[in-house]
Parts: structure tokens; sequence; C-alpha cells
């Protein structure tokens, strides 16, 4: 039995309260900073609110565009996609890294798009591959082929955090499709080791892997912005200091408002504040894996699942940022931090997820993709 009436008001509703909270939390971190800087308290809210309306948009027409529409243009916009990665090396670096594209107002990160073209692009092979995943050969050539040559591009803007999300990802859709768990980890192996060599014997942000293994034996003795972002979240106690009361924001904790939002959040709402946060991207990641699960085939299956799962790496990422758990990666979080490019592409994804929760119906407990049981 297939349902096309509605879609999922309760994921969509998550989703507006953390667009919506995003645009508050933006404003109590910038503010001081924007008027500073800018000369307008509002310079970065008013761009956060103009992308928030973008992405609402967005999410109610993509909610109701058939999901298989995307399907015959994955592989076209996968490749734009992998251009746009050797397109942004040629721009100037914005603080030291060559991750955006900046078209006059606008600057585009290419490493959002490509990250779900990618899911796109392998939720349409692999629903058509089916059994053929089992195979080794099946599960080196596209899929990591196509990571591999990302990563190496992505590497070089540098931005690590990219890399670790679009990692799981490909891992997560291949398990989830059928791939023999001996068969990934014959690739994690070498993926580990590469990490270890690009570090330790290249020297690839090796100051940031020392300051973070500092941290494990004292969080303050990590680099500065963990010792800020570990001190606001501890100033926040149980209740907050107050929205817009937050101290960290004040010229001490870099990139309150971006990478560092969470941060904020905690200091000025508290662990109740940072915890319902939390909570309402589980509910999302709960959601998204149900509607995965009810999908009416492998494509949207595999589609939902990969959308939700990166949202849900992302957000722990940087979450384990914040609190020293993980070495500073510059990851934003979902929904949250100022930019147009997190914003708009996962509520992009989020609106895709919608439309494949208007087609779903009633399936076993265990999934199956072709033959390959899950």
């Amino acid at each position: 039995m297939i349902d096309k009436s509605r879609p999922d008001y309760l994921l969509m509703l998550v989703v507006l309260i953390l667009i919506a909270f995003g645009v508050v939390m933006v404003y109590s971190a910038s503010a001081i900073l924007a008027s500073e800087k800018m000369g307008s308290s509002t310079f970065f809210v008013q761009r956060q609110a103009i992308w928030a309306i973008i992405s609402v948009a967005l999410i109610l027409i993509l909610t109701k565009v058939d999901y298989h529409r995307f399907e015959k243009i994955s592989p076209l916009v996968l490749l734009l996609s992998l251009l746009l990665l050797v397109t942004v090396l040629l721009f100037p670096s914005t603080r030291g890294a060559n991750r955006w594209i900046k078209l006059g107002p606008v600057n585009f990160q290419p490493s959002e798009l490509f990250k779900y073209a990618l899911i796109l692009f392998m939720a349409s092979s692999l629903s058509r591959r089916k059994g053929q995943i089992k195979e080794l050969k099946s599960v080196l050539l596209p899929y990591f082929a196509i990571f591999g040559v990302a990563a190496v591009l992505i590497l070089k803007q540098p931005h690590l955090g990219a890399v670790l999300v679009l990692s799981s990802v490909v891992l997560g859709m291949l398990f989830v499709a059928g791939a023999k768990v001996r068969h990934l980890l014959l690739i994690v192996a070498p993926l580990i080791l590469s990490v270890c060599i690009l570090v330790f014997l290249l020297g690839y942000k090796k100051a940031r892997v020392n300051d973070y293994l500092n941290s494990l034996e004292d969080p303050l003795k990590g680099n500065y912005q963990m010792k800020q972002s570990v001190l606001a979240l501890g100033s926040g106690e149980i209740l907050g200091v107050g929205l817009g009361e937050g101290k960290a924001k004040l010229f001490f904790l870099p990139e309150p408002y971006t990478d560092f939002i969470f941060a904020t959040t905690g200091e000025e709402l508290g662990f109740l504040g940072a915890s319902a946060i939390l909570i309402l991207f589980l509910l999302l990641t709960a959601k998204g894996m149900s509607i995965a699960q009810k999908a009416s085939d492998d494509f949207g299956y595999l589609l939902a699942f990969g959308i939700t799962f990166s949202i849900f790496v992302g957000v722990i990422i940087n979450a384990s940022v914040v609190v020293g758990l993980l070495p500073t990666t510059g990851l934003p979080m979902p929904f949250l931090s100022y930019g147009g490019s997190s914003l708009v592409f996962s509520s992009l994804g989020m609106g895709i997820l919608l439309n494949i929760s208007r087609q779903t119906k009633f399936v076993p407990a265990r999934r199956i993709v072709g033959t390959t049981r899950i």
C-alpha cells in the first residue's frame, strides 16, 4: 500500500524549528562582531534570514517534486560537482583555505554540492547493481575511485571535516546496500594508514592533531579554539547565562556564529538548551531512517538513508569538536551555523526526504535491497 497524500509533517516541523533557531542564534552570536567589523549588528543575520527563506522555499517545492526525477541526472550532477571541486582551487584563498567560489556577494562551497551529488549517484547505482555489491571490485569501482579523487581535491582546500563526512557516508551506504563487512574493512585499513601518513609523516594538519592529543590529557591544554569552546560550554551550566548574554562571543571564541555556534548555544541556553537541540537532531535522524525503511523502492531507501546519515554524521562531528572529542575540522553544524551553502543543501536534502515520505509503503521489518538482506 502506497500513500502519496502528504509528507511527514513532524519531520518538516523539526527542520523548520532548526532553521528558525539557527537564525536566532546567528544573530545572538554575531551581532556584536558584525557591529564592530561590518558597521551593522544585523549584517550576518540578514544574510542568514535570506538563505533561510530560500531554504524553506526549496523544502516546500522539493516536497512536491517526485524524487525519481533526480535519478537520471545523477551522473551529470556528480560530474559537475567534481569539476567545481577543481575550479574552487583556482579561486583566491579565504583565511588560508580554498573552499569557496565567490560569485559577487554569494560564497558557494562545492564540497556541499558534491556530498549530495555522491549520495544521489550511489543511491541510483546501488539500487540497480543489487547483488553485485557483494563483489570487492563492485565496492572499489566506481564508488571508492570517485571518493578517492574527490578526497584528494577536498584535502587540497584543505577541508578534513568534509572528507570525514564523505567517507562515513560512502561506507554507510555500501554497508546498508549489502557490501561484505570484510571488504569494507579491507578498504578502511588503507584509509586509516593514509591519514596517519598524511598527518605524522607529511605534516598535514599535524599541529591540530597534536593540540587534540594534548587536550585528551586536559581540555585546557588544547588549541585556543578548543579552550574557548570548552570554557563557553562550562560557563553555561544547566540553564545558561541567557539568550544574547554570552561572553565567549565577545572576541574570545573564534567563529562563534559558524563552526562553534553550538558552543555559543551551550553557553547561552545551558545544558538543557544544547540537549534540546541534539534531541531535535536525533528525532530528525529517527524520522529519516523510518522514511528510508518505508520507501517505495530501493532507490528511495538508499537516498533517504544517505541524506539522513550525512546530517547525523555532520552533527556528531561538529558537536564532538565543540566538546573537545575531536580536533578542529572546520565543519558547520547543519541548519544552525551561518552560511548559505550548508543551509541550502541540507534543506535541499530534507525536501527530497520529505518527498520520499509521501511515497511510502508498508514493508517488512528487515529491508531487502535486491537480493541482499540488510
